[in-house]
């Protein structure tokens, strides 16, 4: 439907802070149930990209995984290569923003699973307007990117 959104007009990707969303509620219940893990990798689509990217949260500077998860996702999709995405600097279709989850009013998922689940987060973006295939191509090497690097 081309929304973030759910039923009740709110946006499930900044749900994370001030739970509203059923919907965030109980993804959160579930990942409580969880185990800490190493690292996050959420997969996501921008309507407005050029191309492929993703946004790296890595605060306690471990070793990139940003560089592999570019250049294998690069096999199959176009990489956004603008200096500019969605508002942050960006390089090779990689932005590192440099933010304190604490001074955002709203969270996405990945800022929850910082504070709660890992130290190193990845939200991987594909450009909705591609193929479907390419798409789901892209996503699918930047994983294998970030599992195999």
């Amino acid at each position: 439907m081309n929304t973030r959104e759910n039923d009740d007009g709110l946006d499930l990707n900044r749900q994370y802070l001030e739970l509203k969303a059923a919907e965030t509620i109980a993804h959160i219940a579930w990942l409580q149930r969880q185990p800490n893990f190493d690292l996050c990798l959420c997969l996501h689509e921008d309507w407005e990209s050029h191309g492929f990217y993703v946004y790296e949260v890595n605060p306690d500077n471990q070793p990139s995984l940003a560089e592999a998860i570019v250049e294998r996702a690069a096999k199959v999709c176009p990489i956004d290569m603008s200096e500019m995405i969605e508002g942050r600097e960006a390089a090779r279709g990689i932005i590192r923003p440099n933010l304190d989850p604490l001074s955002r009013p709203q969270w996405p998922e990945a800022f929850y699973l910082l504070a709660h689940k890992t130290r190193l987060s990845y939200t991987l973006e594909a450009p909705s307007d591609f193929p479907m295939s390419a798409r789901v191509a892209g996503l699918v090497e930047a994983v294998r990117g970030a599992l195999d690097p």
